[in-house]
């Protein structure tokens, strides 16, 4: 019999939430971490480049002169940030989009599930994937680790242990990547894909809607300040939208009888 990932129930109160970047964690969920001490934030593409060379334009823009100093001081913000929100970082070695392209679903799958396997007592968060390419690689890795593994199953005529691989999604939520999620189409994009794919899917709260406004929220603006090299290159719309309340999805596996 296969083994699910999930030996036992994961305590509700804290989170191990899958970032793309150096930010996005907290721009995200910002205050389910505030009110959930404890959490774990890993972010995937946190690793530093080997060499000084020059800043790509959006390091530069920041006021950088080299990926490797963005990343060192990004390291330093992310750091802050999390200290604000009791929360844990976690840094995965790989370089975003922007000093390397040659990251796939594939090398990065074999890293989150072994962090995934070293929290047993956590719940997960994870990105829609919307609109940039290093969250949509970070969303394809991580499904590579749900859909595919109950979908094999289904495929080989298990289909008890395909449904013990989908009660896997209790213990996963995902969230949508702010500001990007402002986008036009985007959420309901990925939305009606998970549908056309077998899943049921519905909007989750995860702190309730009056506690999640007050005390929490303020907490999440002063994490944000943290991130200064970052905050300064986003349009006045993004900032407004990292200010409002944030959205959470939650998946049932519901397959087709042939």
């Amino acid at each position: 019999m296969t083994q699910s990932l999930l030996s036992e129930p994961p305590d509700t109160s804290k989170w191990l939430v899958i970032s793309p970047h150096l930010d996005d964690a907290v721009f995200s969920c910002g205050r389910l971490l505030a009110a959930s001490p404890g959490s774990t934030v890993v972010t995937v593409f946190a690793g530093v480049p080997s060499d000084d060379g020059k800043a790509p334009p959006w390091d530069k823009a920041a006021g950088f002169a080299s990926g490797r100093a963005a990343m060192q001081a990004r390291h330093l913000e992310d750091r802050a940030a999390l200290e604000i929100l009791r929360a844990q970082p976690l840094w995965l070695p790989f370089l975003d989009r922007q000093y390397c392209e040659e990251n796939t679903p594939q090398t990065i799958t074999p890293a989150l599930r072994e962090v995934i396997d070293r929290h047993p007592e956590h719940r997960i968060l994870a990105p829609l994937g919307l609109f940039h390419s290093d969250h949509a690689l970070v969303f394809d890795a991580v499904w590579a680790m749900l859909h595919e593994h109950a979908h094999v199953l289904a495929d080989a005529g298990d289909i008890a242990e395909a449904d013990a691989g989908g009660c896997e999604l209790d213990r996963w939520c995902f969230y949508e990547d702010m500001p990007y999620r402002r986008l036009s189409g985007l959420v309901a994009a990925r939305v009606r894909q998970w549908r056309e794919q077998g899943y049921t899917v519905r909007r989750t709260d995860l702190i309730a809607p009056e506690l999640a406004g007050g005390d929490f929220a303020a907490v999440k603006v002063e994490a944000m300040q943290a991130y200064e090299s970052q905050l300064g290159l986003l349009d006045p719309e993004a900032l407004i939208d990292l200010n409002t309340s944030e959205s959470y999805w939650q998946l049932q596996w519901s397959p087709v009888s042939p």
